[in-house]
């Protein structure tokens, strides 16, 4: 998922002030779903926009889920997310 927010107001830069992130590197964090990264793609006085992207581990959220597993939980990490395979084992 990415995100995008614009600023084109006079002094468009603040925004990284506002955000508590640097303009001038990359960042990324760790989550319990995958990864954020936050960048900023233009940094100029007129235009500053800032993103926001997410990459979702379908497989981690599966294998890592907490809590208690409903009906058929022992299974649930073997379930194939592709619909149609040649062959099940």
């Amino acid at each position: 998922m990415l995100m995008t927010l614009t600023s084109t107001h006079e002094a468009a830069t603040d925004l990284g002030f506002l955000l508590r992130k640097n303009p001038a590197r990359p960042q990324s964090f760790s989550l319990s779903f995958g990864k954020a990264h936050v960048f900023y793609p233009e940094t100029t006085p007129e235009r500053c926009p800032v993103a926001l992207l997410v990459e979702v581990d379908p497989v981690g959220l599966v294998r890592n889920r907490r809590g208690p597993s409903g009906e058929g939980g022992a299974l649930e990490q073997y379930v194939n997310d592709r619909p149609y395979a040649a062959s099940s084992f």
